[in-house]
């Protein structure tokens, strides 16, 4: 039986899900070595414990928007068929309430910048956060005055170092979901001048890099073979972060996450053909899964493809967007 449809000339906005737990575990760890004594102050050695949820994607939908109208709507379990793509991007601004991006209203405009807003929102306060957490320091001092909070997260992808990054505090969930990962915790709320230092002080010790220091597809192996373990091995994962958090130097309790796919291994976003959109064009395809930002798509045939999300949103498309 078939529900809602978007048709038309339409746009992808969002990947949202719903999930649910699944396991959770608990673990602690003692600083050592230097960053025993930095952190200790010769008072004993301090003690990072983690508090880890996994957290398993019960369902997968698309906001999509109509060319012309600034509301959208979420298409859940989507069958897409993508008719023509044509050679232009939507302005990617939008307002609304935090953590309800299906509740916001869109920009109608197009995309005339390189960071992919029209002119009219190149400056605004979304458009410049996306520029400081970039490293434009210039942005992060241009809305140093919003009143709204970031969190600094620390993100074990698998390798030998933390990944430090900043995100909204309400999109933390959202953030961690689209990299590819095995756990991830906030460490640090903050305006984003002390958010944005911390990044970058935490970023440059010897066992963390701030931003991408490490190729994508790296990261996405190491990651995919941990996060494939998660569901019987999730104390290792929790005593993992707490020994990487330590050896950072940090101290205290900290709640932490893991995202796992609806139904596919996280190994399967390694091995399954990836294609990019415009192979996509005059098929139509369902949506199955999700995981760090990817996206695996089946055609009318069963053969599966994955996607990164980034090649769907705010793409100009005509098209029919199907909840199955």
């Amino acid at each position: 039986m078939w529900g809602l449809s978007v048709e038309g000339l339409l746009a992808i906005r969002a990947i949202v899900f719903e999930y649910e737990q699944v396991t959770s575990a608990s673990a602690s760890s003692r600083a050592q070595g230097l960053a025993a004594w930095f952190t200790g102050l010769g008072q004993g050695q301090p003690v990072v414990s983690v508090d880890l949820t996994v957290y398993r994607i019960s369902r997968i939908g698309v906001i999509a928007q109509r060319a012309g109208s600034s509301r959208v709507e979420v298409v859940w379990d989507p069958v897409i068929r993508f008719e023509k793509l044509l050679d232009y991007m939507f302005c990617r601004y939008h307002e609304g309430v935090p953590g309800k991006p299906w509740e916001h209203e869109y920009c109608t405009r197009l995309a005339s910048t390189r960071s992919g807003y029209c002119r009219l929102h190149s400056n605004s306060v979304k458009a410049l956060y996306e520029l400081c957490a970039q490293g434009y320091d210039r942005a992060c001092s241009a809305i140093a005055s919003s009143s709204e909070k970031f969190t600094v997260y620390a993100l074990d992808y698998g390798g030998s170092k933390l990944k430090i990054g900043l995100t909204q505090s309400w999109r933390l969930m959202w953030r961690i979901a689209e990299q590819p990962h095995v756990s991830a915790a906030g460490i640090y709320e903050e305006g984003i001048l002390g958010a944005r230092n911390l990044e970058k002080k935490l970023g440059r010790q010897r066992v963390a890099t701030e931003g991408s220091a490490v190729r994508l597809i790296e990261r996405l192996r190491l990651s995919a073979q941990l996060a494939s373990r998660l569901l019987t091995e999730a104390g290792r994962a929790a005593s993992r972060l707490a020994a990487m958090l330590s050896s950072l130097g940090l101290n205290g309790s900290y709640n932490a996450l893991s995202v796992i796919p609806l139904k596919h291994s996280p190994k399967d976003f390694t091995s399954i053909r990836q294609v990019d959109l415009e192979a996509l064009e005059g098929r139509k395809v369902r949506i199955v899964d999700y995981w760090a930002g990817i996206v695996i798509i089946e055609d009318t045939g069963g053969s599966l493809y994955t996607i990164h999300k980034s090649e769907l949103l705010h793409r100009a498309i005509r098209g029919v967007i199907e909840e199955k």
